[in-house]
């Protein structure tokens, strides 16, 4: 059974990195009734809970498909399934990104104003609070 969250970035090293393949703890926004599951970042003052997942895939709607988000840092990388590396600056200018050209970080032209990435999960055990 295939379970669906959202990671959606708060930057400024306030959110998780996530990669497909990798099984290991995870934390979410406590969620309410009919409410998405969300990956937790501490720019939100709700409460949290844990669960231990495998992730099977990362979507976004413009970069297609993500093999890695990490997160640690002020400026994060992702890198596409097509092999493509970005640096997404997290601090001064969220959102701003460099691509890996010519063994060089180089200023991109792509401009993404929605960074919300799908996180698909092969498995999930329940989601426990956070003590």
């Amino acid at each position: 059974m295939t379970i669906n969250a959202l990671w959606i970035p708060a930057w400024y090293e306030l959110d998780q990195s996530i990669v497909v393949g990798v099984t290991e703890e995870f934390v979410f926004h406590k969620t309410v009734a009919n409410e998405a599951l969300t990956f937790y970042s501490g720019a939100k003052g709700s409460d949290a809970v844990k669960a231990t997942g495998t992730i099977s895939a990362i979507k976004h709607n413009v970069l297609g498909d993500i093999e890695s988000v990490d997160a640690q840092g002020l400026d994060y990388t992702l890198v596409l399934q097509d092999g493509r590396r970005l640096l997404v600056n997290a601090e001064e200018n969220p959102g701003l990104i460099y691509e890996w050209v010519d063994d060089s970080w180089q200023p991109s032209d792509m401009v993404i104003t929605d960074w919300t990435l799908a996180v698909q999960f092969a498995s999930l055990s329940p989601l426990t609070p956070i003590q």
